[in-house]
C-alpha cells in the first residue's frame, strides 16, 4: 500500500510528539470538561422541584377550571331565575320582559327568535340538552388558547308561543380572564420556587463544598520535597471535616515513612561505603607494593569486610521483607512451641569470646506461639547477640507466661552498662548505635534490634526496654496459640 503524499506547505509533525487521538469520524476528540458536584446537584435539585411543582400546579389550574365551569352554570341559572315573574303571566311577555332584563349583564349574550315549533314545544324555561361535564369542554387552560371566549358553550333557553324563543348564553370570558391569570400566577410561581431552590442549592452547595476546594489546591500543591504541608480542617465536624483529618493523618504517616526512608537510604549507603572503602584501600595498598604486602592478612581482611557487607545485605532484604509482611499479613504462620525454640536457640549458639552463664526459667507446661519458626529464632538470635555484646559476665533468658492478657513474656537481660531511659526507644531504629554501648568496633550492624522489633510487631506482639537493676532487659510479648494453658 503506498503511503499518502503530504500536501505541499503543510509543516510535519515533529518527532516525539503524540498524535491527538481521534473519533470514529476521524476528527480530534475534544476534551469534555467534567461537571462539578456543584452544578449536578444543581440541576438535580432543579428538576426534582419542578416536577411535582408543575404536577401539583397542573392539578390546582383542573380545579379551578371544573370549578368555574359550574360557576358559570350557575351564574346564568341565578341570573334567568332572578328576573321576576310578572303578576298576569304570558309567556311572551315574559320572555321579553326576561330579555330586557338581562341585556345589561356583560357576561350574558341575550338574543330572541322564532324557529318552526318542534313536537312537544312547551312553553317556559328550558336548559340545553348537553351541558358540558367538565371544565375542559369550554375553558382552556392555556392562556393563548380560549374556545370559551370564541363559542359561548353554556347557555340558557325559554321557549315562548308560536316559535318564539330567548337564549341567554355566559360568553365565559370573564372565568376564562380569571382562568389565565391564575394560570399565569402558577406558572410564574413554579418558576420563581424552581429558580429560588436552584439558587439556594448552588449557594449552600458552594459554601459546602469550599473547604472541599480548599483542600483540593492544597493537597495539589503538595509534592515530595514539601510533605510538611496539611490540608486545612473546617470546624464545622461534619463529613468534609473528618475527611480533612483524615487526610492529614495519611499524609503525617506519609511524611514519616519517607523521612524513615530517606534516613534509611541515608545510613544504608554510609553503612556500605565504609567496608567498601575500607576493602579498597587495603587492596590498592597491596597492589601499589606487592612486594611488600602480606597477602594472607590482606584476604583475612578483604573476608571481613566481605561478611559485613554480607551481613548488611541479608538484614537489609530482611527488613524489606518484613516491610512487606506488614501490609501484606504473615503468610506461612503456624503454632510454634516457644519453649522449645528458646531451648533449641540456646543450646546451638557457640561460645562467645567471654564466657557467660545463659539461664532459662521456663514455665510448665510449654508455651505456644502462633507465627513462623525462623522469624522469631532470628528476633531470639538477635536478642542474645545484642546481650552478648553488651554483658560483662552474664546473660540470662526468662520465658514466662500472663494468663491475663494471653500472652507469653519473653526476657533477655544481661548485665552490661544498660541504656539510658532516653534511647530505649531509639534503639529500635535503623542504624542507631549509642556512643557509649553499640560501636562499629563490636561487629554489630546497627540492624539486629530493628529487625527483631518488626518481627514482633508483625507477629502481633511487641519488644521494648524495661527497667532492670543492672544492665539492659528486652522484654517481648507475642499472643499464645492456645490460651488455656
Amino acid at each position: 500500500m503506498r503511503r499518502p503524499v503530504r500536501p505541499r506547505g503543510l509543516p510535519r509533525r515533529p518527532r516525539g510528539l503524540p498524535r491527538r487521538p481521534r473519533g470514529r469520524t476521524g476528527h480530534p476528540r475534544r476534551r469534555l470538561r467534567p461537571a462539578s458536584i456543584r452544578a449536578r446537584l444543581t440541576w438535580i435539585v432543579a428538576v426534582c422541584a419542578l416536577l411535582p411543582l408543575l404536577a401539583g400546579a397542573g392539578l390546582a389550574a383542573g380545579s379551578l377550571r371544573d370549578y368555574l365551569a359550574r360557576e358559570a352554570v350557575d351564574y346564568t341559572g341565578r341570573q334567568v331565575a332572578s328576573v321576576p315573574r310578572l303578576v298576569d303571566y304570558d309567556p311572551d311577555s315574559q320572555l321579553f320582559y326576561t330579555a330586557g332584563k338581562l341585556r345589561d349583564d356583560p357576561r350574558l349574550e341575550v338574543s330572541t327568535g322564532v324557529e318552526d315549533r318542534q313536537p312537544n314545544w312547551e312553553p317556559g324555561p328550558r336548559m340545553p340538552d348537553h351541558e358540558p361535564s367538565h371544565g375542559g369542554d369550554v375553558l382552556s387552560l392555556w392562556p393563548w388558547t380560549d374556545p370559551g371566549s370564541r363559542t359561548p358553550a353554556v347557555s340558557y333557553i325559554q321557549a315562548g308561543t308560536d316559535g318564539l324563543y330567548l337564549h341567554v348564553a355566559n360568553r365565559l370570558q370573564d372565568e376564562q380572564r380569571r382562568l389565565d391569570h391564575i394560570v399565569w400566577l402558577l406558572g410564574g410561581a413554579v418558576l420563581v420556587v424552581t429558580a429560588a431552590l436552584a439558587g439556594a442549592t448552588w449557594f449552600v452547595t458552594g459554601r459546602v463544598l469550599r473547604p472541599v476546594e480548599a483542600i483540593r489546591t492544597q493537597f495539589a500543591e503538595l509534592t515530595a520535597r514539601h510533605l510538611d504541608r496539611r490540608v486545612p480542617v473546617p470546624d464545622t465536624r461534619d463529613e468534609v471535616a473528618r475527611l480533612a483529618t483524615t487526610m492529614n493523618e495519611t499524609l503525617d504517616q506519609l511524611q514519616a515513612a519517607v523521612d524513615q526512608q530517606r534516613r534509611f537510604v541515608g545510613d544504608a549507603s554510609h553503612e556500605l561505603r565504609s567496608p567498601l572503602a575500607a576493602l579498597r584501600a587495603e587492596l590498592e595498598i597491596a597492589l601499589a607494593h606487592p612486594e611488600h604486602a602480606r597477602w594472607t592478612a590482606v584476604a583475612e581482611a578483604a573476608l571481613g569486610d566481605t561478611r559485613r557487607l554480607q551481613s548488611i545485605t541479608t538484614d537489609l532484604l530482611l527488613l524489606a521483607r518484613l516491610d512487606a509482611t506488614a501490609t501484606e499479613g504473615l503468610p506461612g504462620a503456624q503454632p510454634v512451641d516457644l519453649t522449645a525454640l528458646v531451648r533449641e536457640e540456646l543450646g546451638r549458639r557457640p561460645p562467645g569470646p567471654r564466657a557467660l552463664a545463659l539461664h532459662l526459667d521456663d514455665p510448665e507446661p510449654p508455651l505456644t506461639v502462633h507465627g513462623r519458626h525462623t522469624l522469631i529464632a532470628r528476633l531470639l538470635g538477635n536478642l542474645l547477640d545484642n546481650a552478648e555484646r553488651h554483658a560483662e559476665h552474664t546473660v540470662t533468658v526468662r520465658l514466662g507466661h500472663d494468663p491475663g492478657r494471653g500472652l507469653a513474656v519473653l526476657h533477655v537481660e544481661d548485665d552490661g552498662p544498660g541504656i539510658p531511659p532516653a534511647d530505649r526507644r531509639r534503639v529500635f531504629e535503623r542504624f542507631t548505635r549509642l556512643d557509649d554501648a553499640r560501636t562499629r568496633a563490636t561487629g554489630g550492624t546497627g540492624l539486629g534490634l530493628a529487625i527483631a522489633h518488626h518481627i514482633a510487631t508483625v507477629h502481633r506482639g511487641t519488644l521494648a526496654v524495661t527497667d532492670s537493676p543492672r544492665g539492659a532487659r528486652f522484654t517481648t510479648t507475642l499472643p499464645c496459640a492456645d490460651l488455656t494453658i
